[in-house]
């Protein structure tokens, strides 16, 4: 009686703990959407304003300007689109292809990571903005905007994707062979319709055949 209570104890891994492999696959359809999200969040939010300047001079109206993501961070823009593009060819790869493209999205991801965290030309970019409105010199105010962060939290979603997809890519389904119809091994020889069962007529349905007519 002891020694089977003491075994019962010993045992490490419950009956319901889901096993690795099984894990990685679920994980498949969540780690697409983040990185969908990711990419697009990125692609919008670098169209839109990063930081905005404003001058309010005595005796003079107030002036605006703004620098966008595309200002001051191109290439992010550019590696957005990348990383949608190669998380379609994600779907529809495999194996190593598919490890790698994981690879790709992490590297692009983390590059557009760096670019919004340590913009460059920011302030030439807005005085440049400022004095095309009539701005004489000065002081001036500086804000972050809101799609800043946006394109920093949408950059770490696109790269935790590319990271699970090194990790897990491997065990992931491939498009083609997952929902292709089923096909016949070899040729079956056709069954007079006056000699089918109804097993063989619901048989024929499923596999996309019209039972009454022969291959």
């Amino acid at each position: 009686m002891s020694r089977g209570g003491r075994g019962h104890r010993g045992g490490q891994t419950g009956p319901t703990d889901p096993p690795i492999d099984d894990l990685g696959r679920r994980l498949y359809g969540a780690v697409l959407v983040l990185g969908l999200l990711g990419a697009l969040g990125v692609t919008v939010g670098v169209a839109r304003p990063w930081i905005t300047a404003t001058s309010t001079l005595r005796g003079l109206p107030t002036i605006h300007a703004s620098a966008s993501g595309a200002d001051l961070a191109p290439v992010a823009g550019a590696l957005g689109v990348a990383v949608l593009a190669a998380l379609g060819a994600v779907v529809a790869t495999r194996g190593m292809v598919r490890r790698v493209l994981g690879a790709a999205i992490l590297v692009a991801s983390v590059v557009v990571l760096v670019s919004v965290v340590a913009p460059s030309g920011s302030g030439e970019v807005l005085r440049s903005g400022l004095s095309s409105k009539g701005w004489p010199g000065g002081d001036y105010q500086t804000t972050t905007e809101p799609w800043r962060w946006l394109v920093l939290a949408a950059a770490a979603a696109a790269a935790l994707a590319g990271a699970a997809t090194v990790r897990f890519g491997g065990q992931w389904a491939v498009m083609g062979s997952r929902y292709d119809a089923p096909r016949a091994a070899g040729r079956v020889d056709p069954v007079p319709a006056d000699q089918l069962t109804e097993n063989d007529v619901w048989q024929a349905i499923d596999s996309g055949r019209d039972p009454t007519q022969e291959p």
